[in-house]
This record gives C-alpha cells, sequence and structure tokens, in this order.
C-alpha cells in the first residue's frame, strides 16, 4: 500500500494508523477483486460526489457498491469485508500546486484505482472540502504503456476541444516528469442504459461535415497500423477482415473516440451528453465505428462475443432499424454498416493491442471475430 500512496500523494506522505492523525486525513481503502478500487475521504460529505457517479458493470458488483456505500453513508465503511480505514500522515492539503491548484487549501483527493493493466492508471478528483467542487480530475501513469495512453488522451481532448468544445473535458494540463495529466470533473450522471438517441446524438457531433473519407480508404490506413504492431498475433485474419473493406461510399469523417460505451458517457440535467476517457480516440475515423462499440458494449465486458456472427447479431441484428435510420441520415447502403462493423473490430484490435492483462477480455473476443470472420455470411 505504502508504495501505492507515495505515486498518488503528495511528497511525504505516508500511511499511519487512522486514530494517529486528524479526520480530515483518515481514508477508506475500498477493494477490488485485484486490488484496492478507492481510496476516498473517511467523511461521506466528502466522498459521496464522486463515488455517487461511479457503478460497477457487474450486477453482482452493483449490489456490492450499493451496499459499500450505504455502510459509508452510515459511518461504518471499515465493517465492509476487505475494506481498511488509513491515515494519511504529513498530507498537506495545500500542496497541489505542482498541478495547477494554487489558493486552495482545503483540497481532498478521491481516487480511483483501475485494474491492474499495461495501461492502468488512477484517477484523482481533487474536491475543495469548504465549496463541494471538483476543481480538477487528475490521471496518474501506474501500467508500463500507461504514461503514452495519458499523453495520447490529452492531445485528444485538446484535438476535440478545438473541433466541438463541449463534448469533452477540457484538458488542463501534462506534467510528464510527474506522468500525470490534468482535465476538467464533468458534472453529471452515468447511466448505463441511456436512451440509444442520447448516444447516437451525441456521435454526430463528432462527425466532421467538410471533410469526407470512405471505409476502404480507412481500411487500408488501418492496415499500415497493424503491419506497425509489434508481435502481431492472428496477423493473417485481421488482415483479411480489412481486405474484406471495399465500400467506397463518401461520408462525413468523425473524430473516433475509441471507447464510446455508457459508463464513459455523462448525462447532464439540459439532456446534453460529454464523454470521457479520450485515450483510444483518433481523428481519423468515420461514422458507426463507436456505434457498434457502444452497441456491443455489455456483450464485450460479459466475453459473450465468440465469433463475428454473434456480434452481428448483438449489433446489426439486434439493432437494425437504428442501424438503417442512420444509413439513412448518410445516404449510405447497408452494406457500408458491414464493412463498418468489420472495420471497428480491427479498430478495438489496433488501439488496444498494449492493454493486456489477466482480466482483460476484450482481446480474445476479437481474436475469436477474426478467426471466424473467413466463414461468415453476409446479412443484406
Amino acid at each position: 500500500m505504502q508504495p501505492l500512496i507515495q505515486r498518488l500523494f503528495p511528497p511525504g506522505c505516508v500511511v499511519v494508523p487512522s486514530a494517529s492523525v486528524p479526520k480530515a486525513q483518515r481514508f477508506v481503502v475500498i477493494p477490488g477483486d485485484d486490488g484496492p478500487r478507492w481510496i476516498a475521504p473517511l467523511d461521506w460529505n466528502l466522498s459521496e460526489k464522486v463515488l455517487r457517479q461511479w457503478s460497477p458493470i457487474a450486477r453482482a458488483s452493483r449490489a456490492k457498491w450499493r451496499l459499500a456505500m450505504i455502510a459509508h453513508r452510515m459511518q461504518c465503511i471499515r465493517h465492509i469485508p476487505g475494506a481498511a480505514v488509513i491515515g494519511i500522515a504529513n498530507l498537506d492539503s495545500g500542496a497541489w500546486a505542482h498541478l495547477g491548484i494554487i489558493d486552495e487549501s482545503d483540497i481532498v483527493p478521491v481516487i480511483y484505482v483501475a485494474r491492474p493493466s499495461t495501461t492502468q492508471k488512477a484517477v484523482i478528483s481533487l474536491l475543495s472540502a469548504n465549496s463541494g467542487e471538483v476543481n480538477r480530475v487528475v490521471k496518474v501513469a501506474l501500467g508500463s504503456h500507461a504514461w503514452s495512453s495519458l499523453e495520447r488522451e490529452h492531445a485528444n481532448l485538446e484535438s476535440v476541444e478545438q473541433m466541438h468544445s463541449g463534448l469533452a473535458p477540457r484538458p488542463l494540463g501534462l506534467f510528464p516528469a510527474l506522468g500525470m495529466t490534468a482535465q476538467e470533473w464533468i458534472e453529471g450522471e452515468i447511466r448505463l442504459s441511456p436512451p440509444e438517441r442520447a448516444a447516437v446524438n451525441f456521435l454526430a457531433l463528432l462527425q466532421q461535415q467538410k471533410q469526407q473519407t470512405t471505409l476502404r480508404g480507412l481500411a487500408r490506413r488501418y492496415h499500415d497500423r497493424l503491419t506497425a504492431l509489434p508481435e502481431r498475433e492472428d496477423e493473417v485474419q485481421f488482415d483479411r477482415m480489412l481486405d474484406s473493406v471495399r465500400n467506397d461510399e463518401p461520408v462525413p469523417a468523425a473524430f473516433y473516440h475509441g471507447d464510446f460505451v455508457s459508463w464513459n458517457l455523462i448525462c447532464q440535467d439540459d439532456g446534453a451528453c460529454r464523454a470521457i476517457d479520450w485515450e483510444f480516440s483518433d481523428p481519423d475515423g468515420a461514422p458507426l465505428l463507436d456505434l457498434f462499440h457502444y452497441l456491443l458494449r455489455f456483450p464485450f465486458a460479459a466475453g459473450l462475443i465468440d465469433s463475428y456472427r454473434t456480434a452481428a447479431r448483438f449489433s446489426l441484428e439486434a439493432h437494425r432499424p437504428l442501424v438503417e435510420s442512420i444509413l439513412d441520415r448518410l445516404g449510405a447502403s447497408f452494406r457500408y454498416a458491414e464493412d463498418a462493423l468489420t472495420l471497428s473490430f480491427v479498430a478495438l484490435y489496433v488501439t488496444r493491442h498494449h492493454q493486456v492483462s489477466a482480466i482483460e477480455r476484450t482481446q480474445p473476443q476479437l481474436r475469436a471475430v477474426a478467426a471466424s470472420f473467413a466463414g461468415a455470411r453476409t446479412l443484406n
């Protein structure tokens, strides 16, 4: 625990018994299946704003999370199995100046620690104890490939801000020497199953109407990226998928989010949505790539995608009216949708090539899709 605390808290902070420090320096460590998941103030009033915005995907995990939050609110979180209450000595609440925070001496951190992986990161929400407002979100690189991922996200946030302000968090700082980035906190609610129209409307804003692309041209560019990957597994299968993408219908280019799932979409009171986690993004995209990832988010999370046919059933077949309504707006054929679905799997594989860990399910499912693709029949 001490090495993690040293990485996430200001220099000089150490773990001590909770009774030996003031209440403002007491934190609860809430466990996940593979290590600490949250390090949050023991004071529920300081933890609530951030913790309430998060929800696990799996139903059983959500039930456990609700129980933990009830226990936290009732000041008995230490009785939750695996939870621990710790003290952080030498915590100077004004010590966050190195991250761009000045003239605020009441800052407290609420920390989320992602699952272990090569791109593992921690997300620190820096909250003002007096105002209850989150000043900013700081992301900290923990995994071996995490910094390059955070650096890429920062650049993507700058690009989206220039293209269409208000769709993503504003980038607030890049700190290479610290392996950290800072960005705006997004107020709102994360819903696991928001109306599909909300997702469609958001993705429409990522389209660049003055710039056009074709899936065939995009597939050629992905072929170059695929070839550049080290230790290429299933090379022939993914090459075959790219070779099958031959649709030449011009459509608006679109900024590709790359991890467009409902738990990365924050819904606000006025009905608008903003997206977070842009580390897999790329300005070079096309309509429907993100939508298919969105439609397949729960089957992927449950490990259910065992073939191309299964994926097509959960997306093209189950949501055909929605897909066709978008095709009508684009003036594109159903063949475009089939090729976009094929290309979306290669895009996920390329962007997640380094995100490998014991709990990562996406890579095996993508390889299963690629291996079965040759025998898949067109749905049109």
